[in-house]
């Protein structure tokens, strides 16, 4: 089980800058909050630009026919719903490493968005000033509950631009990578990952938790964020009771159709 990537499989999806790509990585399981995601974003016209990286055929059909652009790579043994640190997880979370490191080898930024996360504003509008930025490496989530404590970084909502730094950082492919990726594998995964192995030697930006919230914060102070969040991320919460915290905050957005 391999991702192999090309720049035909991109090409649809680069933005304006003819170098980034936005991107997320479902299975069937998963499939219903990818769907959320990607109808938030339809009023901003991005819910059609993103690579959706499905791990089993049977949600590549699914979405292949509403029109989204999907890069199968067809594991049927992990298209159950794998909720955090469960069996599976770890090789679903090797997976977004493995993708981020594919991306950057074929010289494009990468946006990694996890599928529980329902966008409230464009994020065009902030990602296209990380793209015209020189010196920074990464922008990244936090996870903690306070603006200047950066300790442990999200990998839900992550830019990286593309550079020998950052390619050296993702190689998770090489006997080192894996190797490096097998001390995370059964403790949060590829966020550990980033925390342990990326973060020490990049110029980071931590993006302001007033404008990309974490579960915990949001949860804390729904009515003020609401209003100055780009994107809400359902985290912090295991299993389906991301779907009962969407459906509390009326942020589940699909239809009972649109379920089917």
């Amino acid at each position: 089980m391999s991702i192999s990537l090309t720049d035909r499989d991109l090409k649809p999806c680069l933005l304006n800058d003819n170098k980034t790509v936005i991107t997320t990585v479902t299975n069937y399981g998963y499939l219903l909050y990818t769907l959320n995601m990607l109808k938030s974003l339809q009023p901003f016209g991005l819910d059609k630009k993103i690579l959706v990286v499905c791990i089993d055929n049977q949600s590549s059909i699914i979405l292949k026919n509403k029109g989204y652009h999907v890069y199968c790579i067809n594991d049927s043994s992990l298209q159950r719903f794998a909720p955090w640190n469960t069996k599976g997880y770890d090789k679903i979370c090797y997976l977004k490493l493995e993708l981020i490191y594919r991306m950057l080898s074929l010289n494009k930024n990468v946006l990694l968005i996890d599928g529980d996360i329902v966008f409230l504003k464009n994020p065009l509008d902030d990602l296209c000033t990380w793209m015209d930025t020189i010196n920074d490496d990464v922008y990244i989530q936090n996870d903690s509950q306070s603006n200047s404590n950066t300790t442990n970084m999200c990998t839900g909502y992550l830019y990286i631009k593309s550079n020998k730094k950052m390619m050296d950082a993702y190689d998770c492919v090489s006997e080192e990578g894996k190797q490096k990726y097998l001390t995370c594998a059964f403790d949060n995964n590829d966020q550990s990952y980033f925390n342990t192995f990326v973060k020490p030697i990049c110029k980071m930006n931590a993006l302001p938790l007033e404008k990309y919230p974490n579960g915990k914060v949001f949860y804390d102070n729904p009515d003020i964020i609401k209003h100055t969040a780009v994107l809400i991320h359902f985290n912090w919460v295991k299993g389906h009771l991301k779907m009962a915290k969407m459906k509390e905050h009326k942020m589940w957005l699909l239809t009972p159709e649109e379920e089917l």
